[in-house]
């Protein structure tokens, strides 16, 4: 059964390119941000929405699992596109030579069954643009952090993805998408994206009819990406939340790594660095559109 990571792997690069993409994960070396930050994750606690993802794994290019203590995880659904019948309980099995974390079943825009302050690292790797309300969900995934703890976020860059003909999203749309508290069943974003979802790029949803029929009925298989994003974006979210940025990456074929810390209460960020048209990843993101200020 394919796990989340490569289900995406395979709908985004198709089946051409995925004996490729299996080398690369089996020479793969974690990337430059991994190195400066895995220190936060050694033998600590951490909470992953919508794993497992094989960017965390071993061979993954930020490979957390094999270094921390113990990853629970949360999904939507016990049923979900990636994996058909997940169990609740201590059964997210992170590693071999870790005990199972525990599978929790909850909403990301709604973790209120987890304890706030609990947690010294939150991954999430290619979920919140399947959410419809990203940044309630950020405001979540950061109250379950321990003050000082670590986030580690994956998210897509339109120009390696069936995104690249969609407009990228803009924050103002994002923040009124959070103070209008938009429910996981908008459609805001449904026309657009049958009319610009690169099928050729995503072999899994088939063709128009199916993949018109999956994008309908979204609220149950969560499939869809609502928001189309590029490091930019993806960077200025993260500053919105508050955090202090202490790396960003972009790596093909279409991934935007962001690690950021929970600051104590009264603390104000500085992430001008990372959100000025001079940022450093600016000047070495293989994706055009970042180059370009």
């Amino acid at each position: 059964m394919l796990n989340r990571g490569l289900a995406y792997k395979v709908r985004v690069v198709g089946g051409a390119g995925l004996f490729g993409a299996a080398l690369r994960r089996v020479f793969a070396r974690p990337i430059a941000a991994f190195g400066e930050c895995q220190g936060f994750f050694t033998d600590a606690v951490g909470l992953e929405i919508g794993g497992p993802s094989t960017i965390f794994a071993r061979r993954g290019l930020f490979p957390v699992y094999p270094i921390a203590n113990r990853v629970d995880n949360c999904n939507f659904n016990a049923q979900t596109i990636w994996d058909s019948h997940l169990e609740g309980g201590p059964t997210f099995c992170f590693h071999k030579a870790r005990p199972c974390g525990t599978q929790y079943f909850f909403e990301a825009t709604d973790l209120s069954g987890i304890a706030s302050n609990s947690y010294g690292f939150v991954l999430s790797s290619h979920a919140l643009e399947h959410v419809a309300n990203p940044l309630l969900a950020l405001t979540e995934l950061i109250r379950c952090l321990k003050t000082d703890g670590i986030l580690a976020l994956v998210l897509p860059h339109k120009e390696g993805t069936f995104d690249h003909r969609r407009p990228v999203t803009t924050l103002e749309h994002l923040i009124a998408d959070f103070e209008r508290r938009t429910p996981e069943s908008d459609a805001t974003h449904l026309a657009e994206i049958l009319q610009m979802h690169d099928l050729s790029r995503d072999p899994e949803a088939g063709g128009i009819d199916a993949f018109t029929l999956r994008a309908r009925h979204n609220l149950e298989n969560r499939g869809l990406h609502h928001h189309v994003f590029d490091t930019a974006l993806a960077v200025c979210v993260v500053a919105w939340g508050g955090l202090q940025i202490l790396a960003v990456e972009a790596m093909r074929p279409y991934h935007i790594f962001i690690v950021a810390k929970k600051l104590a209460q009264g603390q104000s960020p500085d992430n001008q660095s990372f959100t000025g048209s001079r940022a450093l990843y600016r000047q070495k993101s293989p994706f055009a559109s970042d180059r370009r200020c």
